[in-house]
């Protein structure tokens, strides 16, 4: 099976200092490699969400005094956009590509996510608990997942990801059943 497509070549574009023109290289270089494989795993993704879900590219941020650490590609259940909603994401840092579900932004519905969460049957409630304080109110939010090491990046496959997204989809579905 062949890998994803992330190799050092890409990792090494976060070690550029100037804020700028990281975020230039990352947005060049590395997003729409994030956005294709978003793109492969969506239809998989769909299917295992029990809905549609639309690609988003997160917004990488050009400032002078803080260069991007994160680049990001989510699928939600809105055509919209993922704040405030449940998606699944790929992600790329200095050190990992990450698969994850996630809630990033304020929206009426984070309480009733936090709710669902805590009332979700797991083995250790302490845990759930603790994911759950994560989406109230002007909390950061909610960022779960598997990392894989820049050197295992690439070895990982398209299959390996859908695993983890497999994994992960009942927390996603709790998430997005909330009212």
């Amino acid at each position: 099976m062949a890998g994803v497509g992330f190799g050092p070549s890409d990792f090494v574009l976060f070690e550029i200092d100037d804020p700028a023109e990281r975020g230039t290289a990352l947005e060049a270089t590395l997003l729409p490699k994030l956005l294709d494989l978003g793109e492969r795993c969506r239809a998989g993704l769909s299917r295992v969400a029990g809905h549609t879900l639309h690609l988003h590219p997160a917004r990488i941020h050009h400032r002078r005094e803080a260069a991007p650490e994160e680049v990001l590609v989510a699928l939600s259940g809105s055509s919209r956009g993922y704040r405030g909603l449940p998606y699944l994401g790929v992600a790329l840092t200095r050190e990992h590509l990450h698969a994850r579900v996630g809630v990033r932004g304020e929206s009426l519905r984070r309480p009733a996510m936090q709710q669902a969460v805590e009332l979700a049957p797991a083995q250790s409630d302490a845990f759930w608990r603790e994911v759950a304080e994560g989406l109230a109110p002007g909390q950061p939010g909610l960022d779960l997942g598997i990392a894989w090491t820049s050197d295992e990046a690439r070895s990982v496959a398209l299959g390996d990801v859908l695993g983890v997204f497999r994994d992960l989809a009942p927390l996603y579905k709790v998430l997005a059943g909330a009212a």
